[in-house]
């Protein structure tokens, strides 16, 4: 008689499948991470437009109605002043600008702390295209260099504007 052995039990040899799913999991975490940078770009863009377009319109109307054009706000005196430089556009209109203490031109910190001229500044003669300027106590600290602060003038405001060093 012959030995016959029959292997009756038959191994499947089958592949792990977390190598796979691990795989998927971190595919899916990259492009979930990569869709989430791309939404908050296209966000910031959006924001940035958004405020440029503000700022343009705030500076057509603050030069229409009182005939200056901010050009700068600056720390200056180890960060104890701000200078505001401005240049007049339509001296008739500008002259109007220190005529009545709600009018004056006053810097507004992102804090809410409003800067300001005193009641009564000296005035003079402006020309068209001269650049002119005016020195604000920087009360607490309240401006850093870098910050955004808003320059108002009468019931006009000039948001977003980069305070430099």
């Amino acid at each position: 008689m012959s030995d016959l052995t029959v292997n009756d039990a038959k191994e499947v040899k089958t592949k792990p499948l977390w190598p796979w799913l691990i795989t998927a999991v971190i595919v899916l975490i990259g492009i979930g991470t990569a869709g989430y940078w791309g939404w908050q770009q296209y966000q910031l863009r959006l924001a940035a437009e958004h405020k440029a377009e503000l700022q343009a319109e705030a500076i057509a109307q603050i030069e229409d109605q009182w005939g200056v054009r901010f050009m700068h706000v600056a720390l200056v005196a180890e960060g104890g002043l701000l200078d505001v430089r401005y240049q007049v556009t339509d001296p008739d209109k500008a002259v109007y600008m220190f005529d009545e203490v709600e009018n004056i031109p006053r810097v507004i910190a992102g804090n809410g702390i409003e800067l300001a001229m005193n009641d009564d500044p000296h005035t003079h003669d402006l020309e068209f295209g001269l650049s002119y300027f005016f020195l604000l106590r920087n009360v607490d600290d309240s401006v850093k260099p870098g910050d955004q602060v808003t320059i108002a003038v009468g019931d006009l405001e000039l948001p977003y504007f980069a305070v430099e060093q």
